[in-house]
């Protein structure tokens, strides 16, 4: 194998996982033509999460930049915007490639995000677009969405929008007073108008009709009053947590079972954990669903027993990621080398999430320089920019940072990732 397929193959792996590899590459290797894998990533957004991540645009573009082949990424990024109709995260992703290009004067581009907007719409996502309009053309740019939704309104009766886009707007441009200008623009545009009536009407409906808080005699009746769920994020004290799981001893009601035992997938169990052993190991039986929540609140237990049946598990289960959670109070010296063979077989992103959420956890709370080969194995796979950043910062508090690592994480897909690199340098 060539060393420019070997490079051609780092490439691809790091612009999908959005790692700063992508970068160095290309500034060290302008011979090399990425632009196939660059095309690739900027037509699809590769983030485990594009909603909670956001568009890679920003980290795409000083990439695009160093390309020997802009003119046809270009070309290929606008006929992207124009034909994406499945994916809203890579259309945003699209939009705001679109936009980079118009802020440099590209007025096809500009044109392009105009063409686009609110045509083809994918179902939840008519706004897609809109905050480009606006970061482009600022008061203009929204009455031209104004506009176009109203327009909207005027030919599909079930259309609806609220002040989320206005909100948005006061968070760029604060001196604005939006709604006078809507107004203003809205008495000689009868869609303009049409739209922000919508949206003051809605706004004031959810000012009306906003919930009370029930209050309820006691966390007991509060737990098993909610909808069936398996995390509950609410702050209990050590008597509340003793009551839920004296409760969770006697209770007949599986639902309820369920409810009650849920609580300790965010807090430790209180009583005697041997209990809770006993009901993760049916956690593989079907339709039983309180020994699956039993097995995630292993996560916060301890003891030779438990630690005993996750190594167990392990060596057995198709489904290593089930039981690595385990490992954050029952970690070892030398589990490091196991927690490594685990992120190496992984053979998905979903696998590899999971992983990651729990090695997070295993290794803030057992500060060990043993972390680095697990956490580094879990980096070179994961496309989670989010959790990316916590792999980062652990192996800077470990003292583990490789200088490879160090070098990319100024150009990595998270501003949170990119913001280490400040703090160390």
């Amino acid at each position: 194998m060539t060393d420019t397929i070997l490079l051609k193959q780092k490439f691809r792996s790091s612009i999908r996982r959005g790692t700063g590899e992508a970068y160095l590459l290309a500034k060290e290797h302008p011979e090399i033509d990425f632009s196939s894998d660059i095309i690739k990533a900027s037509l699809k957004n590769f983030a485990y999460d594009g909603q909670c991540e956001g568009s890679r645009a920003e980290y795409l573009w000083p990439i695009i930049l160093l390309s020997r082949q802009q003119e046809k990424i270009r070309d290929a990024i606008l006929k992207g915007l124009a034909a994406e109709k499945d994916d809203t995260w890579s259309l945003v992703q699209l939009f705001e490639l679109a936009k980079l290009y118009s802020l440099e004067g590209d007025a096809q581009a500009k044109q392009a995000i105009y063409n686009r907007f609110y045509t083809d719409v994918i179902t939840g996502s008519d706004w897609a677009g809109a905050m480009q309009i606006i970061e482009m053309d600022g008061i203009e740019g929204l009455k031209y969405i104004a506009e176009t939704f109203g327009r909207g309104l005027e030919h599909n009766h079930d259309a609806w929008h609220d002040d989320s886009l206005i909100r948005s707007f006061n968070q760029h441009y604060p001196e604005i007073d939006v709604f006078r200008e809507l107004d203003e623009a809205g008495a000689d545009n009868h869609f303009i108008k049409k739209y922000t009536d919508e949206v003051k009407k809605n706004r004031e409906e959810r000012d009306i009709n906003s919930p009370l808080k029930v209050v309820y005699k006691d966390i007991i009746e509060d737990i098993l009053s909610r909808k069936p769920r398996r995390f509950l994020k609410i702050k209990l004290t050590e008597d509340e947590l003793t009551l839920i799981a004296e409760r969770f001893l006697i209770e007949k009601d599986t639902e309820n079972r369920e409810k009650l035992l849920a609580v300790f997938i965010r807090h430790k169990y209180p009583l005697d954990s041997s209990y809770i052993l006993q009901l993760a190991k049916q956690y593989a039986k079907p339709r039983n669903k309180l020994g699956k929540i039993a097995l995630d609140a292993l996560a916060f237990l301890k003891s030779d027993d438990i630690r005993q049946f996750a190594l167990e598990q392990i060596a057995l289960s198709k489904k290593p990621e089930l039981f690595t959670c385990i490992f954050r109070f029952n970690y070892q010296a030398g589990d490091c080398k196991l927690l490594t063979e685990i992120v190496q077989k992984a053979k998905n992103e979903f696998v590899v999430e999971c992983l990651m959420h729990d090695y997070v956890r295993i290794f803030e709370t057992n500060k060990t320089p043993e972390c680095r080969e697990p956490l580094e194995a879990l980096y070179e796979k994961s496309n989670c920019g989010m959790h990316r950043s916590d792999i980062v910062w652990l192996l800077i508090e470990n003292k583990m940072l490789s200088d490879k690592i160090k070098a990319e994480i100024k150009f990595d897909s998270d501003e949170d990732t990119r913001k280490l690199a400040e703090e160390i340098d």
